[in-house]
């Protein structure tokens, strides 16, 4: 399998009943955990003003039935939410992040390309050294930037 297949299976990994991309899970549960804690804090004040004058018990069955209750809407409200920012913001990251890899990969090649250029022109110069201190001609002609001999002299 080629690398850039491997790639898109892990970025489209699903998982659970609610088929949530793998990479997103924690954004997923936060998204949830805020949401529903918001509805939370909703029907409870609801809650306790409605049942204002009962007895505390009264009003803790009261708080925690209108909490349980918010967990059918939480769910999906989390899932569009997470799904939603995934589309906005997920092509931006996806293609930020190939730039960044390409443009490293550009840097890469180029250091090693000058690499092997200093390389050639250090053993060109060992051989023409070499040759004075023999005595021998040296008419080898230096390297030219597109890694071959040059043919002028």
């Amino acid at each position: 399998m080629r690398r850039a297949d491997l790639e898109q299976d892990q970025w489209e990994e699903r998982t659970g009943i609610l088929n949530i991309p793998t990479r997103l899970i924690r954004w997923f549960s936060g998204t949830f955990t805020t949401v529903w804690l918001i509805l939370i804090g909703i029907s409870s004040y609801s809650s306790v003003t409605t049942l204002r004058g009962e007895s505390w018990d009264a009003q803790a069955v009261g708080i925690i039935t209108a909490g349980a209750a918010n967990i059918g809407f939480a769910l999906p409200v989390a899932y569009v939410l997470t799904e939603v920012i995934d589309m906005v913001f997920g092509s931006w990251y996806r293609q930020r992040t190939r730039e960044r890899a390409r443009a490293e990969g550009l840097k890469a090649g180029k250091q090693a390309g000058m690499h092997e250029q200093q390389e050639r022109w250090m053993q060109w110069l060992d051989r023409q050294r070499q040759a004075e201190e023999n005595g021998l001609p040296f008419d080898e002609p230096p390297p030219s930037l597109n890694g071959e001999n040059s043919t002028e002299e």
